[in-house]
């Protein structure tokens, strides 16, 4: 019998792998979670903490959405021309200065 969904929520993948690791030491996980702790695995590329102040300050501090900011930490951007792949032009009022800071703040993160 399927679950019912209750919430919904854009999640990055260093607290996806948090949460699936938490999930496995307390029970066997899924084949599907299995698959997805280790690409979460894989591509995370900051600690699940660090990861959440990074979302939050995207999200206050230069007016992204929270799919936006997500996808920013998830990949992790280290140019100015990743960033502008990640965000649609039109969707965001970003000026280059803007995205300058913000590949340099998750530069320093992921370094």
């Amino acid at each position: 019998m399927p679950k019912e969904i209750v919430s919904e929520e854009e999640v990055t993948l260093p607290r996806v792998k948090k949460l699936l690791s938490q999930r496995a030491k307390v029970g066997e996980l899924s084949f599907q979670q299995n698959i997805t702790l280790e690409h979460a695995s894989g591509f995370s590329k900051m600690a699940p903490a660090v990861a959440d102040k990074l979302l939050v300050r995207l999200i206050k501090n230069f007016k992204l959405s929270r799919a936006q900011a997500v996808q920013v930490v998830n990949i992790a951007p280290t140019t100015p021309e990743e960033m502008r792949t990640i965000l649609d032009a039109r969707s965001t009022d970003l000026n280059d200065e803007q995205i300058a800071e913000i590949v340099e703040i998750v530069k320093k993160i992921v370094s």
